[in-house]
């Protein structure tokens, strides 16, 4: 009974770590935007000016392409500004909205959103602060249907910059104290922010690209220039290696150098989808072999896949769709002389390049495009319509 539980234990613990692994693996599936900006009413408004917005948005995200967010905001914008109304209203608009990325594992990547909810509102005077209405309630409220677009830059895994606008549609002619006409009222913003994403992607402490797991020391950044750019630690000993490999030409003539791979990792592919690496390879004598070593994660197998060539200098491999599953690729690149003076490389067998794998991306861009016309055709309709 003892052993049993012991190896009850035991297939706890990997089933544990299993678990763990899996779910540092999972992109960043909450996040926080913070917004301010600038809008104006439009309606049936004599002179609008723009004035101040603020607005947040929790959301979640099933998916990187798709963000399901929870925003509300609040401003205080002009319904009339002239010598004898003045008017101002506070609006406090609560709306749920599906947000569609174009290309979220990109710095750069539009994005288009659809929404809808509710608006709150008061009405009072600029210079006294006294409330203005057009029946005995004071405060209102109404629908709201609205769309958005705009562009995310990626300042870091979890830091994004926001700038777009949006258009709210509201189901109500009161918000500028004219309900005479027989159109809706409006607003339309322009807004720049923060986003936040919370948790998810495998842990990589020096924010260097290399995970702990492929990081020899996590304290410390690669410095990126594509010469051993696979295990997350500075390196120095491109310059020296240059230099003794021109120098192996007219010294001994012994061939004791070898080959140099100067290659930059790729982080994403898309499965399915033929994966094209490059790298250059210098070598003082003859190249004997560059070849690709891959592998799906947590496959034991290695495959390998020929480097051709067409300058002699810079080395091409295509590794095929087939082989490149969601759960992420490990590749090497290795060069081989005909002296067999060592092994150049990106990456070894016990230290790969890790390449993260996304699922296709044609549905969901889309559905972004759709949403962005869909939504901004209509408001500019509605704009237009307007000014009318």
């Amino acid at each position: 009974m003892l052993n049993g539980l012991k190896n009850c234990r035991g297939i706890g613990l990997v089933l544990l770590l299993a678990l763990t692994d899996l779910a540092q693996a999972q992109e960043s599936k909450f996040g926080l935007s913070l917004r301010g900006g600038a809008g104006r009413i439009e309606g049936e408004v004599k002179e609008s000016h723009l004035r101040a917005l603020g607005s947040g948005v929790i959301y979640y995200a099933p998916d990187p392409h798709l963000w399901i967010g929870i925003e509300g905001g609040y401003g205080e914008l002009s319904t009339d500004d002239d010598a004898q109304v003045d008017s101002l209203v506070r609006l406090a608009p609560l709306a749920l909205s599906l947000t569609f990325h174009f290309s979220p594992y990109k710095t750069v990547s539009p994005f288009a959103s659809l929404g809808a909810g509710g608006i709150f509102w008061h009405n009072f005077r600029k210079s006294d602060k006294q409330t203005l209405h057009l029946d005995t309630r004071r405060d209102y409220s109404a629908a709201l249907f609205k769309t958005a677009g705009g562009v995310n830059f990626g300042l870091s895994n979890h830091l994004l910059l926001t700038l777009g606008g949006d258009f709210s549609y509201f189901l109500s002619d009161r918000i500028d104290l004219d309900a005479d006409g027989d159109r809706d009222d409006a607003m339309l913003s322009a807004f720049a922010g923060f986003t936040i994403k919370f948790g998810g992607g495998k842990p990589d402490r020096d924010r260097d690209g290399v995970f702990d797991r492929y990081d020899l020391d996590s304290n410390a950044r690669e410095d990126r220039d594509g010469y051993m750019d696979h295990d997350g630690v500075p390196d120095t000993e491109i310059g020296s290696n240059l230099l003794a490999m021109g120098g192996g030409q007219g010294g001994s003539g012994v061939d004791e150098v070898p080959p140099i791979v100067i290659h930059a990792p790729r982080k994403r592919a898309t499965a399915g989808k033929d994966l094209r690496l490059h790298a250059e390879i210098f070598e003082n004598r003859k190249l004997l072999k560059a070849a690709v070593l891959y592998r799906p994660y947590n496959v034991r197998r290695w495959l390998v896949e020929p480097m051709v060539s067409h300058n002699n200098e810079v080395f091409e491999a295509l590794l095929p769709g087939a082989m490149i599953p969601k759960s992420g690729l490990e590749y090497c690149v290795v060069a081989v002389d005909e002296a067999i003076s060592g092994i150049g490389y990106s990456g070894l067998p016990n230290r790969p390049n890790y390449v993260v794998v996304n699922g296709k991306q044609t549905w969901w861009r889309a559905a972004m495009v759709a949403a962005a016309l869909g939504g901004w055709g209509a408001a500019s309709y509605q704009i237009a319509r307007e000014q009318k």
